[in-house]
């Protein structure tokens, strides 16, 4: 595979004066945010509109990214560059007014649910830049109502999917292409309001980068690009060469690929190699790709690898092409990390993405644990595509609906991970309210609330995940791709791997059955009701060496179980009066019960949930060691302060 990165030296100094540098910079990402709010106010799914499931971008002609939104998507921009380079490839010609729908993930990563709309802009009779917008869709065909295929084998079986088409022309709609898209899709005329949504964004974004053209010049904005991109290699390799040279390997897995009769598990292994301020991070160890939809074409790969370093270096954002271009990444042809046609991709997100991020993160995390550990994560929750669809039975009309579950961050090696946030690699998304699924699906929710002790376990624990369970008003098909459900998000320095996702219907009945994360065309009938639930975070280091009243508050909070404080954590609590949130730590019983577990660590090792992942307990320093056990980072035995 080609290299993606360049070995240059630090990138030159400032093309424009810094304040004009300054203000321009953040012009480019203020514009994306306008035009990404202009998409959340005029589509019509709660998966945009609420869920903010999508992403506007500026990149320069030859297709480098400039900057995107801040509430934008980490998925899907780092998949720009090359949806834009092969639109480019593939139109002989652009024309003013000339619009491109596109969603082919082979050429342009992601899966075929993330429909882009794609504009180029026009100065002085030429390309001067390229706008892009990106919704997910929640529905564009296929066998299955919201186009994820748990059992696909090829994609042909995954929905519509379009390679650079011409939605507009001279700025007027181009008719036997819409007429294309509402004939294979479901609920096309909801699908009407996202393509003017993405098309007005576009537009927008035109406005305001001209309005800047004509009071900065053309060749200022043009080396605005520019600086703005070399800004950001500068940053990166002022930090890549703080770190110890050397090479860092991990290894995740995906729980299974039930394209196979055995259903084998999913290796994801990367290699992080620094050396100065050059980069390269090989994905070659990988395996094979899977026959069901679980992988992902390269353009997503890159993505998920600039993902996971951007969490540990949140000051590079926004993503734009001086990170890219810094970044050497290597994969194998026809491997999980790098799948070919006609190999299925709706589950990308769910699948290989977050663990090629976790993996990315667990690389990087290897090299900062002695330089500044507080840029240390461990797993996170996983993304579940949960899908329903049918004939509403109060107004008739056909819905598909597309939703996910919140769950807990990874610890980190100096506080606890959060609960109930979006996954890290989609922060900028958002729930999506009970009040408003219920007014636009036939499901009444019972309940939305933390699930307890689901928690990776560790002197600082993981986030919790949420539970959302509701009874269902009408017959309705469910369809739900998946992961996380054998192995749990890692944990690191001797803590705990994070819960699993779960998905049960008719909880605690005779009729009770676990539908799991591959669930395809399940029938749920009125009456009928679900459990959904989702991970934990992983843990960073021992569970005993946990301050014992952040248990005894876990508890009183009813995250934590008195059952696991005591038989994890090695805290004896006494309730006293629980009406009255009256809970008693007994000092000398919690003091013998840590004792025993310090002197017999008896905990499985594995990558199945609450198991001690075993390359993170034998990679990463425990907090004590790294001098964050008191939550402040000091410095190393050993080392000067």
């Amino acid at each position: 595979m080609e290299p993606t990165a360049t070995t240059t030296p630090t990138a030159p100094a400032l093309r424009n004066d810094p304040i004009t540098f300054e203000v321009l910079r953040n012009a480019f990402k203020a514009i994306c945010n306008e035009a990404s709010a202009l998409i959340e106010r005029v589509s019509y799914a709660p998966t945009i509109t609420e869920g903010h499931d999508y992403s506007v971008s500026i990149l320069t002609p030859d297709g480098r990214l400039v900057s995107h939104g801040q509430r934008d998507q980490a998925p899907h921009m780092g998949t720009f560059e090359a949806s834009v380079q092969h639109l480019v490839k593939e139109v002989p010609e652009f024309t003013p007014g000339d619009v491109f729908i596109y969603n082919d993930p082979y050429t342009g990563g992601t899966h075929q649910n993330d429909v882009k709309i794609i504009r180029p802009i026009f100065y002085g009779g030429e390309v001067f830049a390229f706008a892009i917008a990106l919704c997910h869709w929640p529905d564009v065909g296929g066998p299955m109502h919201g186009t994820f295929n748990p059992h696909a084998t090829e994609c042909y079986a995954e929905g519509l999917r379009m390679p650079p088409l011409k939605l507009y022309e001279n700025d007027v709609p181009n008719k036997p292409i819409w007429d294309l898209i509402d004939m294979n899709i479901r609920v096309p005329n909801e699908r009407v309001a996202e393509r003017y949504a993405q098309y007005q964004a576009g537009r927008l974004v035109e406005r305001r980068l001209l309005s800047y053209v004509e009071k900065f010049g053309e060749q200022t904005i043009r080396d605005a690009f520019e600086d703005t991109m070399d800004h950001s290699e500068r940053l990166f390799r002022e930090w890549v060469r703080k770190l110890p040279d050397g090479s860092y390997e991990f290894t995740d897995w995906g729980d299974r690929d039930i394209g196979r009769e055995e259903q084998p598990p999913i290796k994801v292994h990367a290699k992080l190699t620094i050396d100065g301020d050059q980069v390269t991070i090989d994905w070659t160890g990988c395996d094979p790709a899977p026959v069901a939809s679980w992988g992902f074409a390269r353009p997503a790969l890159q993505s998920a690898t600039y993902d996971g370093t951007m969490h540990c270096f949140p000051e590079l954002a926004p993503l734009n092409h001086g990170v890219v271009r810094a970044i050497n990444i290597i994969s194998t042809k026809g491997s999980c990390v790098d799948v070919e046609e006609p190999t299925p991709v709706t589950g990308y997100c769910s699948g290989a993405y977050e663990k090629v991020d976790c993996v990315t993160m667990a690389c990087w995390g290897q090299a900062l644990q002695k330089i500044d550990p507080t840029r240390v994560h461990a797993g996170t929750v996983n993304l579940q595509n949960f899908c329903t669809g049918g004939v509403h039975p109060k107004t008739g009309l056909d819905f598909v609906s597309y939703l996910w579950l919140e769950g807990g961050q990874g610890a980190r090696a100096y506080a606890d991970g959060n609960s109930f946030y979006m996954m890290i690699f989609i922060g900028g998304a958002s729930n999506q309210p009970n009040e408003t699924l219920e007014r636009w699906y036939p499901m009444y929710y019972t309940s939305t609330e933390a699930e307890v002790d689901s928690c990776g376990d560790g002197e600082f624990r993981g986030g919790f995940g949420l539970s959302r369970n509701f009874d269902v008003w009408g017959d309705t098909q469910l369809v739900v791709l998946g992961d996380r459900e054998t192995v749990g998000p890692p944990g690191l320095g001797g803590g705990t791997n994070g819960g699993p996702n779960i998905l049960i219907r008719n909880p605690g009945t005779e009729n009770e059955q676990n539908l799991g994360m591959f669930t395809t065309k399940a029938i749920l009938k009125k009456g009928d009701q679900v459990y959904f639930a989702s991970n934990g975070g992983g843990g960073y280091g021992l569970p005993w060496e946990r301050k014992p009243e952040k248990v005894l508050e876990d508890v009183i909070d009813e995250l934590l179980s008195i059952e696991k404080a005591r038989n994890v954590y090695g805290v004896a609590i006494e309730v006293v009066d629980a009406d009255a949130l009256d809970y008693r730590i007994d000092g000398d019983e919690t003091k013998r019960l840590r004792a025993e577990l310090a002197a017999n660590d008896s905990r499985p090792r594995g990558t199945g949930p609450f198991e001690v992942n075993p390359l993170g307990e034998e990679l990463f320093l425990r907090p004590a060691a790294l001098g964050t056990s008191g939550g402040a980072v000091g410095p190393l035995p050993g080392q000067a302060a």
